[in-house]
C-alpha cells in the first residue's frame, strides 16, 4: 500500500518538464537542460539508467501526432531540440495594443 501511494506522488517527466520550462528558463530549452535543472533540483526521481532518453522520447511524443492539440509543449520549428511551454509561446505573441490617440 505504501509503494502505490508513494508512486502516486512521484511527478511524471512531464509534470518535472513543465516546473522547470515554468519556473527556471525565460528561454526555450534543450532536453539535456531541462534533464539538468530536474537533477539538480530534485524535481523527479530516477531509478532506471537512461533518464535523458526518457525525458526526450516524452518531448518528442507531446508535439507529434495526435498530442499536438493538447499538449502544453511546443518545438521550436528548424531547431533541433529546443522546447517552450505552449503558454509562453502565446504570451509573446499577442499583439501589441496601443493607446488610443487624442
Amino acid at each position: 500500500m505504501k509503494d502505490k501511494q508513494k508512486r502516486k506522488k512521484e511527478r511524471t517527466w512531464a509534470e518535472a518538464a513543465r516546473l522547470v520550462l515554468e519556473n527556471f528558463s525565460d528561454a526555450p530549452m534543450t532536453p539535456k537542460q531541462i534533464l539538468h535543472v530536474i537533477q539538480t533540483k530534485g524535481l523527479k526521481e530516477m531509478s532506471g539508467t537512461a533518464p535523458l532518453a526518457c525525458l526526450v522520447t516524452m518531448l518528442h511524443s507531446q508535439v507529434r501526432g495526435d498530442r499536438v492539440k493538447n499538449s502544453i509543449f511546443f518545438k521550436l520549428p528548424g531547431r533541433m531540440s529546443l522546447f517552450t511551454l505552449k503558454v509562453r509561446l502565446t504570451l509573446t505573441r499577442q499583439p501589441h495594443i496601443s493607446s488610443p490617440l487624442n
